[in-house]
């Protein structure tokens, strides 16, 4: 069973996924069918296969334990037209399971006619799935265009008052001082410590402060009262890769600084830049998913490893190094995954950004569709 955001969710188990329980469960009682298992991946899309019971599932069957899967219909099982196929046609018969989909009519065990045509269903499934994606997307677009903020979270010193953005005056004053100190003199990570100091007056224990998080408040134009929004998309409906948008919007809201101040730090921070070539190609890419901090690229070759620079200075942070050659290897799989030709040649050029935290790593790709 699956039911995905878009059909609507937000009881403990939506009512979609209840009424395919009781068709199944209908349809075993009245065909023999002993039901040893059920699965129900609730609110999340049929696009993707990274989804918990689905997963189990799979493990059950690779385990013997399942020689039978019922479904309401294909879409329930995978909106991937691809994926769809490679299950039906390759995976489950080597398995030796049996595959029945109630309300398309389809049973792997039967040599009705009507199985024929789940290519036709799958690809209408996935056809679907890209539907409604353009469909949310252009909604989007079309609030953010029409001054609406559609970010599901705000920059730090702004908050929500029911349809409108405000100015957080606790939140403000913090960015002031960090604005204020910075063209003083202090340097990213001597802003983050005093941000990180009980005995500072610059303590702020509302968020966990690193040099990164100070230079992303430092360059974010939302404080001179513009507020980006579409800054990535997805590369595809289906992937995970985000790329960066060619047409940034922008929302107005109450600057905190003025933008004589706001260019005077953009300049500091330009003539600060460091000259030195990176020893690696990643470096200055990659940042902690866990505390934000800038990751750094130890050792070489084999033993070339990317730690948080905050672990690394002794601060909480437990987030793991990586081994390079397996983060590479990630990087490449997933740009495979994605259709993109020659990952290994093409993944220097590519590489914009990486995040990565304890159990994902999150790419983002410099990306440009080809034009009509």
């Amino acid at each position: 069973m699956r039911l995905s955001r878009e059909d609507g969710c937000g009881n403990p188990e939506s009512a979609s996924i209840s009424s395919q329980r009781i068709l199944l469960m209908q349809y075993a009682r009245a065909h023999g069918i002993a039901v040893g298992y059920q699965f129900a991946d609730d609110g999340i899309s049929g696009t993707t296969m990274k989804r918990d019971a689905f997963r189990r599932m799979l493990a059950l069957i690779e385990s013997g334990a399942i020689r039978t899967l019922l479904v309401k219909d294909l879409s329930r099982l995978s909106r991937d037209y691809i994926r769809t196929g490679a299950l039906l046609e390759h995976w489950f018969p080597a398995h030796g399971v049996r595959f029945i989909s109630v309300d398309d009519g389809i049973d792997t065990q039967s040599a009705a006619a009507s199985g024929d045509f789940f290519p036709i269903r799958a690809v209408m499934d996935d056809w679907y799935a890209r539907d409604i994606s353009r469909k949310v997307r252009t909604a989007i677009y079309a609030r953010q265009s029409a001054g609406y903020c559609t970010a599901a979270a705000l920059p730090f010193g702004y908050c929500r008052s029911g349809s409108n953005i405000i100015i957080n005056q606790k939140q403000a004053e913090t960015v002031r001082q960090i604005f204020h100190v910075y063209t003083e003199g202090a340097g990213f990570r001597q802003i983050a410590d005093m941000l990180r100091d009980p005995a500072s007056p610059l303590f702020s224990p509302e968020r966990r402060w690193s040099d990164v998080s100070v230079r992303r408040i430092l360059t974010n134009p939302v404080y001179i009262g513009k507020l980006r929004l579409h800054i990535t998309e997805k590369l595809s409906y289906k992937s995970e890769i985000r790329i960066k948008a060619e047409n940034p919007i922008y929302c107005s809201v109450q600057p905190i600084i003025s933008e004589q101040e706001f260019e005077m730090v953009q300049e500091r921070i330009l003539s600060r830049g460091h000259s030195r070539p990176s020893a690696h190609w990643l470096s200055g890419k990659i940042t902690c998913g866990c505390c934000g901090a800038r990751m750094h690229i130890t050792g070489a070759g084999a033993k070339c490893r990317i730690i948080c620079g905050m672990r690394k200075r002794g601060g909480d942070c437990r987030n793991p190094s990586v081994s390079m050659t397996i983060l590479l290897r990630m990087i490449c799989e997933q740009l495979q995954r994605d259709g993109i030709p020659e990952p290994q040649t093409h993944c220097r050029s590519l590489i914009e950004s990486i995040c990565i935290s304890a159990d994902t790593v999150t790419v983002r790709v410099r990306y440009r569709r080809p034009t009509a």
